[in-house]
């Protein structure tokens, strides 16, 4: 039986999205571990674990630095530290890339730039412009990949882990280190699931979105919503060919 990717999810309003999409489609099996849920700990996975081909840490409202209030946190933590020694591809996402950032010697922190949201512009360091993935990106959508954002954390990362890209805001938009990959933004993320975090984040605390027109930010998600759909595509299908040869 071939070995599943584990996708590791921290809430119920941040879903794989394209992650299970993408999978089904190319008959890649996975499983997917809520570890927010109560009494989940029993399912989590013994750290040192061959059984995945790869780890997927999807995106969440929790803060790294909040492992207090969160420990599962502290359980993912020490288990993607484990995995990463075991060398298996870790893709993170967002909240997994913050998490990352943590176990790699770096520090998970809020941003120091306010709120990220929406398609923003990307800028390619030297080491980004030579990564199979992002530069297989911006080649074919005319260095205007339609990544989207979410997020007000941020990180910072240790000297010898690889920074791919900087968004326009001055955060760090991609790195990589070891087997491990990860963004800042949501390559999962179509228009619904934007929606349904920037209308959430509305109700619940509006005053987030103060200095931002969210109004005309929704509108070119909606409006871009077929280029971004083949932003997405490709990038899971070139990730998931580069750890497929590794």
């Amino acid at each position: 039986m071939s070995k599943k990717v584990l996708i590791i999810q921290h809430s119920s309003g941040v879903r794989p999205a394209y992650v299970t999409e993408f999978f089904l489609e190319h008959g890649i099996p996975f499983e997917i571990l809520p570890i927010y849920e109560p009494d989940r700990e029993e399912d989590f996975p013994d750290y040192q674990t061959n059984a995945y081909s790869a780890i997927v840490s999807l995106g969440g409202p929790q803060g790294t630095y909040e492992d207090e209030q969160y420990p599962y946190l502290k359980w993912e933590k020490s288990f993607l530290a484990a995995q990463l020694a075991l060398q298996t591809p870790i893709l993170g996402l967002c909240l997994g890339a913050q998490l990352l950032a943590d176990v790699i010697g770096g520090h998970g922190h809020l941003g120091k730039y306010g709120y990220e949201i929406g398609y923003v512009q990307y800028k390619l360091t030297e080491e980004g412009k030579q990564d199979l993935i992002l530069s297989k990106l911006f080649e074919a959508q005319q260095d205007k990949p339609l990544l989207i954002m979410h997020h007000q954390d941020s990180f910072d990362l240790p000297s010898n882990a690889t920074i791919l890209a900087y968004t326009s805001n001055k955060y760090i938009a991609a790195y990589r280190f070891g087997s491990a990959y990860a963004v800042q933004f949501h390559p999962e993320a179509s228009f619904t699931e934007f929606d349904e975090w920037v209308q959430r984040t509305r109700t619940k605390r509006p005053e987030a979105y103060k200095n931002l027109d969210i109004d005309e930010i929704l509108h070119q998600a909606k409006i871009n919503e077929s280029e971004a759909k083949k932003s997405r595509q490709l990038f899971f299908q070139t990730w998931w060919n580069m750890i497929s040869k590794s």
